[in-house]
């Protein structure tokens, strides 16, 4: 999860960096290049960042869930399991 954090740390660095230049030289290279190019870097960026967080919460909860010893949820969703059919001989 820490690399998913610093890949996503650097490309939001690159795309602010993009943006920064667009802004310092306005002319039509850098202008375009901070739409098109920073906007996906950074959009991948955040996207990372998220799932950083689904991660971290969901390593969370499995944790907390273990710790208050209670069964997985797939346990409690299964049907009950069957026996041999009660009947005569």
């Amino acid at each position: 999860m820490r690399r998913l954090l610093r890949i996503s740390a650097a490309l939001t660095l690159l795309a602010l960096a993009l943006m920064v230049w667009s802004v310092l030289r306005p002319t039509p290279l850098p202008v375009m290049l901070a739409m098109s190019l920073g906007q996906a870097v950074g959009t991948s960026a955040f996207a990372m960042f998220g799932l950083a967080i689904l991660f971290d919460l969901r390593r969370s909860r499995r944790i907390r869930r273990e710790s208050l010893s209670l069964p997985p949820l797939r346990e409690l969703l299964a049907p009950p399991e069957r026996g041999p059919p009660e009947g005569p001989p």
